[in-house]
């Protein structure tokens, strides 16, 4: 019996991991519109989702979000060292995040 739980937990975490993977393509979908629109409320509330489904992703897949925020510092570091164009955008977001833990 415990096997047939564990089967049920296991499609049921795979069909929410799958209803927040759409959802996210989605929001995605979403900023790429309000950038076309120019709204800012828009862009700030699609962004909010695209961030937040990623940390839920992250955190069902087994991620804790300060794992997530320590990637994106450490990636974030490299580029600002060979992106002139983004340096400083990119070391705001640093110090952001840094600034968090």
């Amino acid at each position: 019996m415990a096997d047939v739980e564990s089967h049920i937990d296991l499609t049921r975490k795979l069909q929410t991991v799958e209803h927040d993977r759409i959802e996210l393509v989605q929001q995605a979908v979403e900023v790429l519109r309000s950038i076309q629109s120019g709204n800012e409320g828009e862009l700030t509330e699609a962004l909010s989702g695209v961030v937040g489904l990623a940390y839920l992703l992250g955190v069902q897949m087994g991620v804790p979000p300060h794992r997530i925020d320590h990637g994106i510092v450490n990636s974030f570091r490299i580029a600002a060292e060979v992106d002139d164009k983004r340096h400083t955008d990119l070391t705001e977001v640093i110090r952001y995040l840094s600034d968090r833990y």
